[in-house]
């Protein structure tokens, strides 16, 4: 499962995966964030792709593949942003090494964390979590 959350007027989006996770969610979810940039989310934006509690044996490298292609030809209008993923078992980490290596041409800068607030300190934003709890939205795939 993917649930989305949003913060600082569309400047912040977390994305939290659980459970078991298939390659069709993250296509919706790369769908989702292209339809809903401008609407919710503003240009520049950063995000935390947390797949920590995610069981990613379903997601293929070609399913990899096909959301980068996803972002580059129908992403690309929403410009450049900071994703910072958060995995800590070997495969989502080699998932996301190929993510951020397919994600250069989208203009996408990813970085690949196990430690959350290290990722939020690439990301230049404060935790959410570890602030007073405003959540502007919510909302899932």
């Amino acid at each position: 499962m993917i649930e989305r959350e949003i913060y600082e007027n569309g400047d912040l989006v977390i994305t939290r995966c659980y459970g078991q996770l298939t390659g069709a969610e993250l296509i919706d979810s790369a769908h989702w964030m292209i339809r809903n940039f401008e609407v919710r989310i503003r240009p520049g934006f950063s995000q935390l792709f947390d797949a920590v509690d995610a069981d990613t044996e379903q997601v293929s490298e070609e399913d990899i593949h096909r959301v980068a292609h996803i972002n580059l030809h129908h992403g690309r209008q929403r410009g450049s942003f900071s994703m910072a993923i958060l995995a800590v078992k070997p495969y989502p980490r080699a998932l996301a090494r190929l993510y951020k290596l397919l994600s250069e041409p989208a203009d996408i800068r990813v970085e690949i964390f196990s430690d959350r607030k290290e990722a939020f300190r690439w990301l230049g934003k404060k935790d959410p979590q570890q602030t007073a709890p405003v959540n502007e939205e919510n909302s899932q795939a």
